[in-house]
C-alpha cells in the first residue's frame, strides 16, 4: 500500500492535477471532449478584474488551436453554487469585454471537484452538469452554446456515474484515507497521480502548507458537526422522531438519543 497525502487537500489535488499530462486526460475523460495544453497555470487571475470580486482559478489551461479553454476548481467549502456559476461565467465576459460582435472566441468548460466530507443530505449525485442550451417545446435539446459547468463529487460515485469520470472519482476516493494500492491501477495517468502525492514525494514546504490544511479542515468539520447538532436540538424540542432527525440531519441515532439526554 502507498502512503499517500489525500486528494482533497488543494496542495496534493494541485499538484497531481497541475501536471499538463493529468489535467488533460482529465478533462477529456469528464467533458467528452479533444484537449491539448503544454502549460496548466495554477492560481490564475485575469490582468485585470471583471467586475468587484477578484476571482482566481485553481487550474487553468487553454488549448489554442481547438479554441478552448478548460478551468479545475478544488472546492472544499460549502455554499458553492452561486460561486462557481460566478466563475464560470466571467470567463466568456472576460473574452467579449471590449468586443464590438456577439462572439465568444473560446468555448469555457469549468470542472468543479467537490471533496469535502459532505452529508448525503446535501449532495445526492456524482456528476451534474450545466450546458446553458435551452430545450424547445419538443422537449429536444438545441446545440447553440457549448460551454459547461460541471460538478462531480468522487464521495458519491454510484453504479449510474458515466465510466470514465466514474474511474477517475474512485481513484480520488481511494486516497482520501491516506492509503492507496497502487496494484489496482495499471493506467500510466493514474500512476502518475498516485506518484505525485506518495508522502515521500512531499517536498518540506508542502507538508507545512499541508498542516495549515489540515487545521482549516478540522476547524470546518467542527463548524458543520456543531449546525447539525442546533438542528437536531431543535428538532428535538419540537418533538420530531429519532429517525426523521437522522434523515434530516446525518447524525446517527444513538448520538441523536445522547442528545435528548443531554
Amino acid at each position: 500500500m502507498a502512503q499517500v497525502v489525500p486528494l482533497r487537500y488543494d496542495t496534493a489535488f494541485k499538484k497531481a492535477f497541475g501536471q499538463p499530462e493529468i489535467f488533460c486526460q482529465f478533462a477529456e475523460d469528464v467533458l467528452g471532449i479533444k484537449f491539448h495544453t503544454d502549460e496548466v497555470h495554477r492560481g490564475y487571475k485575469f490582468l485585470e478584474p471583471i467586475g468587484q470580486v477578484d476571482i482566481e482559478y485553481d487550474l487553468f489551461a487553454e488549448d489554442p488551436e481547438s479554441r478552448i479553454v478548460v478551468e479545475i476548481q478544488h472546492v472544499k467549502e460549502r455554499h458553492f453554487y452561486d460561486r462557481f456559476l460566478y466563475y464560470h461565467l466571467i470567463n466568456p465576459v472576460e473574452q467579449v469585454k471590449n468586443s464590438k460582435a456577439y462572439q465568444f472566441d473560446r468555448t469555457v468548460y469549468t470542472i468543479v471537484v467537490l471533496t469535502s466530507p459532505y452529508s448525503e443530505n446535501e449532495i445526492d449525485f456524482s456528476v451534474a452538469i450545466t450546458d446553458f442550451n435551452p430545450v424547445n417545446e419538443f422537449n429536444l435539446k438545441v446545440d447553440v452554446y457549448p460551454h459547461q459547468l460541471v460538478f462531480v463529487v468522487p464521495r458519491m460515485v454510484n453504479d449510474k456515474t458515466p465510466t470514465g469520470i466514474k474511474a477517475w472519482l474512485e481513484l480520488v476516493l481511494d486516497s482520501l484515507d491516506g492509503e492507496m494500492d497502487e496494484s489496482r491501477y495499471n493506467s500510466p495517468i493514474f500512476e502518475k497521480v498516485i506518484d505525485a502525492v506518495k508522502l515521500d514525494n512531499i517536498s518540506p514546504v508542502e507538508r507545512r502548507v499541508l498542516k495549515d490544511e489540515e487545521s482549516w479542515e478540522d476547524t470546518l468539520i467542527d463548524v458543520m458537526q456543531r449546525e447539525k447538532e442546533t438542528i437536531a436540538r431543535a428538532l428535538i424540542s419540537e418533538g420530531v422522531s429519532t429517525e426523521v432527525i437522522a434523515r434530516a440531519t446525518g447524525i446517527p441515532e444513538v448520538d441523536i438519543e445522547t442528545l435528548r439526554q443531554s
